[in-house]
């Protein structure tokens, strides 16, 4: 963990992953992050997700992955008395954080300016499927259809007669919380500087725009480009994805023509460098289909492994397609500490990936996991003051759920 936001404190009443992982990051860097959660059904229901193979010994990947580093209070907010707790809470905080939609941010006495009136210093970080105005402002996102489908990724990765590939993670949420944890973090050095407060909104769809951000240039620009066609017709040879003798796959990204005979050398194939076809960049355009097919036969030749080791040395760029068991014991990764270990206080824990940033040129090391439901209700109350016969006055009349007594 980092020391950048030492110091700083974040309320969070948000559920599932987008917004969750905002503030996940803000602890990476060292904020004291309380997550409040529902009394009932199990909390943030991102717990308790019914895809199957996602958890193990009572912890859900995708949870972890959007909520590591948290304290959790089970608190009541439909209740007034749950509300005064949470008021005094946003008196104490530097960040609130939430996607709850606008009509539950009402009923609760959330909305900005109701934040605002009890710290009007406070960074109110919000985020939402498809933005504050429009008809679909109140309407419920989720990463895939909101963020990959509709900004455009989708349909530009479906080709003719084929369907669409399905999204390889959930990259809406996680990409949208980075640039949303980043956006309060300058609210926050803004604030240093002025005594101001700052509403700091990310959408899905927004995000998933961004993306998009070279397609939607191109539409804007009229240019019809369409979805991507397959392997068959990328618009270089040399960028591209090949297949090896084990079927897996090796992913070429030569984008200088200064790297074509170093390319050649490495296939064993530099007999190709006096073949008029390929004699220069738009002789290997116009040839393209012709050189694709010699280079699926090279790759069919060897195995993964060996492709590995032979591309070593390339002087372009190149990577294999690794899966994540892979990735988590890949040396790159593990010295950079791209991946690291998400520990709990038994001395349990997994390898996962860190958040994408690092400080004073030293990995983030070691962090915690998500909390479990509830976990720290009774040392946060306390914290406030409330504690004894008063905390189990709050349980036993649903405001708070303490562990312990539960």
């Amino acid at each position: 963990m980092y020391d950048v936001m030492a110091g700083v404190r974040v309320i969070e009443v948000a559920e599932h992953t987008f917004v969750p992982a905002a503030s996940m990051i803000l602890a990476d860097w060292g904020a004291d992050v309380i997550k409040i959660e529902r009394t009932t059904a199990g909390g943030d229901p991102g717990r308790n997700l019914a895809i199957p193979n996602s958890g193990r010994d009572g912890r859900n990947m995708f949870f972890e992955a959007g909520n590591r580093g948290k304290r959790s209070l089970a608190l009541d907010l439909t209740q007034a008395e749950g509300r005064a707790i949470l008021r005094r809470l946003v008196e104490t905080a530097d960040v609130f954080i939430t996607n709850l939609r606008a009509d539950a941010r009402a009923k609760l006495g959330i909305e900005p300016a109701d934040i605002a009136a009890i710290n009007p210093r406070i960074v109110y970080a919000r985020g939402t499927g498809y933005g504050l105005r429009g008809a679909m402002a109140n309407d419920g996102g989720f990463d895939f259809p909101s963020s990959w489908c509709r900004s455009g990724s989708g349909y530009m990765q479906t080709r003719p007669g084929l369907e669409p590939p399905q999204q390889p993670g959930s990259v809406g949420d996680l990409g949208g919380g980075a640039t949303l944890a980043g956006a309060v973090a300058a609210a926050l050095f803004r604030r240093e500087r002025t005594g101001q407060g700052a509403v700091v909104d990310n959408a899905l769809y927004l995000f998933g725009i961004y993306l998009m951000s070279q397609s939607m240039a191109a539409a804007g620009m009229g240019l019809d480009r369409g979805p991507n066609g397959g392997r068959d017709e990328a618009f270089s040879a040399m960028v591209n994805l090949y297949r090896t003798k084990d079927d897996r796959w090796i992913s070429l990204c030569l984008l200088m023509d200064r790297w074509w005979p170093d390319l050649l050398q490495h296939l064993g194939r530099t007999d190709l460098l006096d073949d008029p076809r390929y004699k220069d960049a738009a002789a290997r355009f116009e040839n393209r289909r012709a050189l694709i097919r010699e280079f699926d036969e090279v790759f069919l030749a060897h195995d993964f492994a060996w492709w590995k080791d032979k591309l070593a040395t390339l002087e372009g760029v190149w990577a294999p397609l690794q899966s994540p068991a892979e990735v988590i014991a890949d040396p790159q990764a593990l010295e950079n500490g791209f991946i690291t270990r998400i520990e709990d206080g038994d001395g349990q824990g997994y390898l996962g990936g860190a958040s994408p940033a690092q400080f004073d040129e030293r990995p983030i090391g070691a962090l915690r996991t998500a909390p479990r439901y509830g976990e720290h209700t009774g040392s946060i109350l306390a914290e406030l003051g409330i504690a004894g016969e008063e905390a189990a006055a709050l349980h036993g009349a649903g405001i708070v759920r303490l562990p312990d007594a539960a």
